[in-house]
């Protein structure tokens, strides 16, 4: 599983961040068309809201969209590099904060202050402990009628199936390997995603730290599984508390191409040059 400090190692000193992060939203043309598209349709009931937390900003993907939707905006991710990037991005804008944590706390954040807990593309990554801590957490900062917008793993729900992969090394299937990852039937990659977490577990996580889960999307990302989760966490009795409801999307990476065909005629970005309609 990727441990606090390889994603440290990894984000700190390997990944180069070509495009500042940008690279990940190649099949949406552009990150302004997945955040408008994509995440906008998903958030867009509890923002604008006066304080904003996001967890892991990275180089800022997401933090040119949520300093406009907010009064204050506290930044925590595990990495100074990151940290650093946000701060010289966003040297102009004064209502954001920026903090250093060590991978799982989130103790320079006061009680009772996040209106909206914003984590997208980053904690898939994280272990189930680290995503236990956060939760804890979570239930002590948010407002009364705070709610959190987690994106984790979920391939823990293929664990069989990944030990299987393991196992199954290029010299035990010599033949056909190439028809197999073709269908779907063969995936070698995880994508890096915690092989530990499940949504389910997710759930009983918010539950022992006195939440409530109110939806789920399960939904797929370079493979035919549901090896992703999208999680909303609020406090019982909130005005946004609900029964909970589940939905099971295996079009997701579908749309995120459906959204890209757009880009040659509405994106800005150099992205949308590589896309034919």
């Amino acid at each position: 599983m990727p441990t606090i400090e390889f994603n440290k190692a990894e984000w700190e000193h390997r990944y180069t961040w070509h495009q500042a992060g940008d690279e990940w939203s190649r099949n949406y043309g552009s990150a302004a068309l997945q955040w408008h598209a994509s995440l906008m349709p998903r958030i867009h009931a509890f923002i604008p809201a006066p304080t904003i937390l996001e967890i892991a900003p990275g180089f800022g993907r997401w933090t040119q969209f949520l300093k406009d939707q907010c009064q204050r905006l506290i930044l925590v991710d595990l990495t100074e590099k990151c940290i650093e990037a946000c701060k010289q991005r966003f040297s102009s804008a004064t209502n954001i904060e920026y903090h250093v944590n060590d991978g799982s706390s989130l103790k320079m954040v006061p009680d009772n202050s996040i209106d909206f807990l914003f984590t997208y593309d980053s904690l898939v990554h994280a272990g189930k402990e680290v995503l236990q801590s956060y939760v804890q957490q979570t239930a002590s900062k948010l407002t009364k009628n705070g709610v959190a917008f987690i994106h984790h793993s979920n391939c823990g729900a293929y664990d069989s199936y990944f030990k299987w992969i393991d196992w199954l090394k290029p010299e035990r299937l010599p033949r056909g390997r190439r028809f197999l990852m073709r269908t779907g039937i063969l995936e070698t990659s995880d994508s890096m995603r915690d092989r530990g977490m499940t949504a389910e577990l997710f759930r009983q996580m918010a539950q022992d730290a006195g939440l409530r889960v109110i939806g789920q999307e399960l939904h797929n990302w370079n493979s035919y599984r549901l090896i992703d989760c999208i999680s909303l966490v609020t406090k019982p009795g909130s005005r946004f508390d609900r029964e909970y409801r589940l939905l099971i999307n295996r079009s997701f990476e579908r749309q995120s191409h459906e959204i890209g065909r757009l880009a040659p005629v509405y994106a800005g970005s150099s992205f949308a040059k590589s896309f034919r309609q």
